[in-house]
């Protein structure tokens, strides 16, 4: 009996030893560490064919920006909102643009009075969002993703 005590002993030191080494070499430097990934920003704004020749980040965003305010601005030009009181307030539309490229309208932000003086204001913008043509999605890591953003825009009426 003191001899089976003995060997399951000797075999369990032997195989602590061996389950620490194999351990061992499986923690010590041979994993490589990954970044955590950041969900609130992306690798490639959503492109338009004009944005497409830009190399750097900051001219992809700053392209996008100045397309994507461009766009909406003349949309709205052409709906000519009539009102006898003179208005000058900020609108914040809020949108996405899909994996797909697709833009989908979320909400707008406008006080209560203006929505008051222009009461389809929000369909109109919707309809502003839904008509803009699908472009090549914001990228995380090369994979297209859902990008969400928010676009002030100025009304201005006479």
């Amino acid at each position: 009996m003191n001899k089976l005590i003995a060997i399951l002993l000797t075999l369990s030191l032997f195989s602590c030893q061996k389950i620490c080494s194999v351990a061992s070499i499986l923690c010590k430097g041979n994993v490589e560490k990954q970044d955590p990934i950041d969900f609130t920003q992306v690798d490639q704004f959503p492109q338009f064919k004009d944005c497409e020749a830009l190399l750097s980040f900051e001219e992809n965003k700053i392209c996008f920006e100045k397309t994507m305010y461009k766009k909406i601005n003349q949309r709205v030009q052409n709906l000519h909102f009539k009102t006898d009181k003179n208005i000058i307030d900020t609108v914040f539309i809020h949108f996405s643009i899909n994996q797909k490229g697709q833009f989908i309208f979320n909400r707008i932000k406008a006080k209560d009075s203006l929505l008051l003086v222009f009461p389809k204001l929000s369909i109109n913008i919707q309809e502003i969002i839904h008509e803009l043509p699908s472009i090549a999605p914001a990228q995380k890591r090369g994979i297209p993703i859902t990008s969400t953003y928010t676009l002030p825009l100025v009304i201005q009426s006479h």
